[in-house]
């Protein structure tokens, strides 16, 4: 796991544009505090920082092929680099480290643009191809790792965080007023937006082709599930065969690995499935609050570790760790995310980092992938019956673009139309002028010309699991210098699922996560598959209330007010009229822009 980051220009490299690429490298020291590493030729520079986990002593990067004609920077792990690295030295290949993604670099020689469909795991790097004269960025199939580009001045700069690309090349940064208003809307910025114009994050399933010549490129996507088919015969035995591998591979490393277990579900069939073929103690690190309260969840994570016999660590969250905490958290927080959940995944991404433990195994993604959300499973069996009932109507009214009478998916949110409306009602003129009415569902609706669950999964996945929850897990785990990885969303088991939904099975009309329940009746415990879904459930108002209290007075000359975006007189006049978590996201956002577009230090804070 790394932080890269680099450039390639039309014209030749200066030691001053080296420079900026290392100022760009060291912002990103928390995401790999074990080497750095830099490339430089005529119009490319690459650089990292690395966070050692295989291969410790020889996978420093940047790698080269034999002929250093081929250079490589990844952020990521490359699950299945055993496989692929016997399969290429059968072809011939000569491999010079044991590292992982050093099979990126021949997978690309035996394939050509085919090669990332070959790999699997988690990923987002730059690969510099002398023979060509050309820089391919790509990222992984579901968006774990992030990176983020800029084009300008006949040359393109990227990096895995936003803020240090950020820094390196605007001199005054300013949040846009789409930004503001999707951020207090849905509590994140869902791609494909950024907080600032101009800069880019390459999406999910794609990479880009550019030489010294074209900034002109177009993203190419890699990845998708909808032709994917397969017979769902038997699916409960799929899926167990495939969170037996995951588990597995994502349990390899030659470093310490730990869990991090809740009392549901899918952190405990991690936790059970690691077990079972991880070479060396596994270790849990679960999260509980101050008073114990009916949320806590030490007792039931204990009791399964005792079950399984690994060794287990509860850590203990209160008011006022979370108030000192928050800025030090925000520093991490490269794009601005108001889930309550973050302090969670930093705080045990901390734990694990104190006692030895570089690599923390999550059960993120099973909500999202088996329909643990009920609203999902509801807006897409009332888009199915919409679409039955209209008929041809439907798609005639969709072609055309007119809107429809019932609300199928964001819109059934209050907190959602709530946000939007809100945000308008203290929005300066300016900024309200820049934002045409509904905006944040302009590219925020379930595709039609696709089937139901599929239009409705791709959806939910861009948005929220990949812009908040996604995004969370990458910046607070980094942030401690943790590698967190997630096995319910290996691609092999996303793409079975998916191809078994294209084919026929409606899992989403069974019950609660049913498919799971099934695959791990023989792993779990009775009492914890039938369990209700809780989720990571803090003394939420408390903490956004310390946090309103703690920094509020900043609105009224703070970063939001002098860039034309807030009305603070309007927000004055009607403050009583937001609830608590609408006047967190606005305090929140306001931190978010002093420590990464004003370059505050946290002290400041």
């Amino acid at each position: 796991m790394c932080g890269i980051s680099g450039m390639i220009s039309s014209e030749s490299i200066s030691p001053i544009t080296i420079s900026r690429v290392e100022e760009m490298n060291n912002r990103l020291f928390h995401r790999g505090p074990d080497s750095s590493g830099l490339f430089s030729s005529k119009n490319t520079v690459l650089s990292m920082r690395r966070l050692s986990i295989i291969d410790v002593e020889g996978g420093a990067q940047p790698l080269f092929d034999r002929s250093k004609e081929i250079a490589l920077v990844c952020n990521g792990e490359i699950y299945n680099h055993v496989e692929l690295r016997a399969s290429l030295v059968k072809m011939g290949y000569e491999f010079s480290s044991k590292c992982d993604v050093e099979t990126i670099i021949y997978t690309y020689l035996a394939y050509g643009d085919d090669f990332i469909s070959h790999l699997q795991g988690m990923f987002a790097f730059a690969l510099w191809d002398a023979r060509h004269q050309r820089l391919i960025l790509a990222r992984d199939r579901l968006g774990e790792k992030p990176l983020y580009y800029y084009i300008g001045n006949n040359s393109l700069w990227f990096s895995s965080e936003i803020t240090p690309l950020v820094q390196t090349i605007e001199n005054e940064p300013k949040l846009t007023p789409e930004a503001f208003n999707l951020f207090l809307t849905f509590q994140y910025i869902p791609e494909p937006a950024t907080p600032i114009n101009g800069f880019k994050q390459l999406p999910a399933g794609h990479f880009l082709s550019i030489t010294p010549n074209d900034f002109a490129s177009t993203l190419q996507n890699y990845w998708n599930y909808e032709g994917l088919s397969e017979e769902p015969t038997q699916s409960a035995e799929k899926i167990k065969a495939k969170l037996d591998t995951s588990c597995r591979l994502m349990g390899s490393a030659d470093v310490p690995v730990a869990v991090a277990l809740s009392g549901g579900i899918d952190s405990s069939l991690v936790t059970a499935i690691t077990s079972q073929f991880y070479h060396e103690e596994l270790h849990a690190f679960t999260i509980g609050y101050s008073g114990r309260p009916v949320s806590d969840e030490r007792d039931e994570a204990a009791q399964l570790a005792s079950i399984l016999k690994i060794k287990f660590s509860p850590i203990e969250l209160n008011d006022n760790d979370f108030v000192s905490d928050f800025p030090a958290m925000m520093s991490f927080m490269d794009t601005p995310i108001a889930d309550i959940a973050a302090y969670g995944y930093y705080a045990v991404s901390r734990a694990a980092r104190s006692l030895g433990f570089p690599v923390l195994l999550s059960g993120l993604g099973g909500d999202e992938f088996f329909w643990g959300y009920k609203w999902v499973k509801e807006a897409v069996i009332r888009n199915e019956a919409y679409r039955k009932a209209s008929g041809w109507q439907y798609w005639v009214s969709r072609m055309k673009g007119k809107s429809r009478d019932y609300r199928d998916f964001f819109e059934v949110h209050s907190d959602l139309r709530n946000g939007d409306k809100l945000s308008r009602q203290i929005m300066t003129d300016y900024a309200l002028s820049q934002i045409p009415e509904e905006y944040w569902l302009r590219n925020n609706q379930p595709d039609p010309f696709k089937s139901t669950h599929l239009s409705i999964t791709e959806l939910l996945n861009r948005t929220w699991l990949r812009s908040n929850c996604l995004a969370l897990a990458d910046r607070m785990s980094m942030g401690n210098s943790v590698e967190m990885r997630l096995p319910l969303l290996d691609n092999h088991l996303v793409d079975s699922m998916m191809a078994m939904r294209n084919n026929g099975l409606e899992d989403w009309k069974m019950p609660h996560k049913a498919l799971l329940v099934k695959a791990l009746q023989n792993t779990l415990p009775k009492d914890i598959l039938n369990r209700k879904k809780q989720g990571f459930t803090p003394p939420v108002w408390k903490w956004m209330r310390a946090i309103i209290k703690n920094y509020q007075h900043y609105l009224s000359d703070g970063h939001l007010v002098r860039n034309d975006l807030l009305d603070y007189t309007r927000f004055q006049h009607a403050q009583t009229h937001y609830d608590i978590f609408f006047q967190y996201k606005l305090v929140f956002l306001e931190c978010w822009c002093r420590i990464h577009l004003d370059a505050q230090r946290i002290e400041q804070i």
